[in-house]
């Protein structure tokens, strides 16, 4: 009885051993160029490929580093050392992978040494741009949606076609070859939707004869059939571009894709939580807990720290209570908490807004009401997440300007309607120095000044003095101390 026992338990062992390395994934890889400390790599949770959810190793002093993974299916991953020195490789169970990082390139800076090269090679020739938006871009000028959709035509069934000769010579598996094919699938049929949503848009802002029939035909023929038939699409790098596309698709078949109803919708105090009930509407339910989780991720990453964000991921942890997301999201959701907290606290002494600041409508006014000397301007919005990552800096830069009796001048651009969150920000920042919130005249000359064609980038920086004369019209950043510093010895 001993014996048997012992035998069936080796049997287990064995049996586990030989599953577990079945579905590994061992991924080893060279720095070349300077080691910069850290490479992220997207997690692939359910197998999927989001630059949200990410883990991170350190390679070693040689440059060398090692990622082990677990899946039964074949993924994509990417990796990356900074927003553009990055790259994608496509890896499936049961296999290593050998591959160069070049720190000293400014592209293609990933290269795969192993048996799967070829593939790899093959692959990285295909579009893959960071943003969906940025494939559809050079459709926008065209008006012939006939042109555009041959066009798409074309390009897929070339790069499809380049895949099946892989397959049809075994140098890929059948998953691997459903993978790619999906992907390829996903990311042009994401652009043809793309391109028919913007034109919509275009037309809603007075832009005539941007969106005509053939373009709402284009809409349809994006999502005729609908890809959620195949699983795949969740492994995809376009599975959360073509879901939003989808999403946008299902509301003006209903009709509520229009001016007034997106004016009415951005009125509302729950414009995230109609769109989570879309999104539960319009999707498959096996799709909902990864597109839920990169929509809520995006939008607490945002900052705008909406208060129905709170309520929405308590509502997705009792759905999903065992989700890999959860350990990602929860953070932002505690600092939405904190945010909230903050909101019912008084202002810090050294937090000044400008008397009567609604009534001041050109910088000049606005430099007018202080005395004397040179004033720093942080042109910034809620809205603005760069803005926020400038404020990380705020303490430096107090102590950097109090050497020169320069006061900070913050002035917002945001809306009327945002007024409450505008200081309610302000309080959690504490953005110590003068606060403006600039009307409809200010905020048009701020436009003028930055551009003579009317438009204005955020975060921006300005050096002007209490009469108003601007002395640095692109001064430098908070996170660029040394740089601002000698602007101002320069003025």
């Amino acid at each position: 009885m001993i014996l048997q026992q012992l035998i069936l338990s080796v049997l287990i062992v064995g049996l586990v051993s030989c599953q577990s390395g079945k579905n590994k994934i061992v991924i080893s890889g060279t720095i070349k160029g300077e080691n910069p400390g850290k490479i992220e790599y997207t997690n692939p949770i359910n197998g999927t490929c989001n630059w949200w959810f990410t883990k991170s190793i350190e390679p070693d002093s040689l440059g060398n580093f090692k990622i082990n993974i677990k899946s039964d299916i074949p993924l994509f991953l990417k990796l990356r050392t900074t927003y553009k020195k990055q790259g994608t490789i496509i890896v499936e169970p049961g296999k290593q992978y050998k591959l160069i990082f070049d720190t000293s390139k400014e592209k293609n800076v990933l290269s795969v040494t192993d048996e799967s090269s070829v593939i790899q090679k093959a692959y990285g020739k295909f579009p893959n741009p960071f943003h969906i938006q940025d494939g559809a871009r050079e459709f926008l000028r065209d008006s012939l949606a006939s042109r555009i959709k041959n066009t798409i035509e074309q390009r897929k069934t070339r790069e499809i076609a380049e895949i099946e000769k892989h397959f049809s010579q075994n140098t890929i598996s059948e998953d691997v070859f459903n993978l790619i094919k999906t992907d390829r699938e996903c990311y042009y049929d994401a652009v043809l939707a793309t391109t028919a949503w913007i034109k919509k848009m275009m037309e809603m802002q007075g832009r005539k004869n941007s969106f005509n029939p053939d373009f709402e035909q284009l809409w349809y023929d994006a999502f005729r059939p609908a890809l959620f038939k195949k699983p795949e699409i969740i492994n995809t790098q376009w599975f959360n571009f073509y879901t939003e596309c989808y999403i946008y698709f299902q509301e003006y078949k209903n009709g509520n894709f229009t001016k007034d109803k997106l004016e009415e919708l951005r009125n509302l105090d729950n414009t995230i939580t109609y769109r989570v009930e879309k999104s539960k509407e319009y999707l498959p339910a096996e799709f909902c807990e990864n597109y839920l989780a990169h929509y809520l991720y995006e939008k607490c990453f945002q900052k705008k720290y909406e208060k129905e964000l709170i309520g929405l991921f308590n509502d997705f942890k009792t759905n999903y209570p065992e989700s890999e997301y959860n350990f990602y999201i929860s953070p932002l959701i505690d600092e939405i908490v904190k945010f909230h907290k903050t909101a019912d606290l008084d202002f810090h002494e050294n937090i000044h807004f400008v008397d009567e600041y609604e009534n001041i409508n050109t910088l000049s006014e606005l430099a007018g009401t202080f005395t004397e000397g040179k004033i720093y301007v942080d042109v910034w919005a809620t809205w603005c997440g760069p803005c926020k990552a400038e404020f990380e800096h705020k303490e430096e830069l107090k102590r950097m300007l109090n050497k020169y009796n320069i006061p900070v001048l913050y002035i917002s651009i945001d809306r009327e309607k945002n007024s409450e969150r505008w200081k309610n920000m302000i309080k959690h920042y504490e953005l110590e120095g003068y606060h403006v919130r600039a009307n409809k005249e200010l905020a048009e000359e701020l436009r003028k000044i930055f551009d003579k064609n009317g438009s204005l980038s955020i975060p921006w920086y300005i050096l002007i003095d209490a009469e108003g004369t601007i002395l640095n019209k692109r001064a430098s950043r908070p996170s660029n101390l040394s740089a601002l510093e000698k602007e101002i010895n320069e003025k």
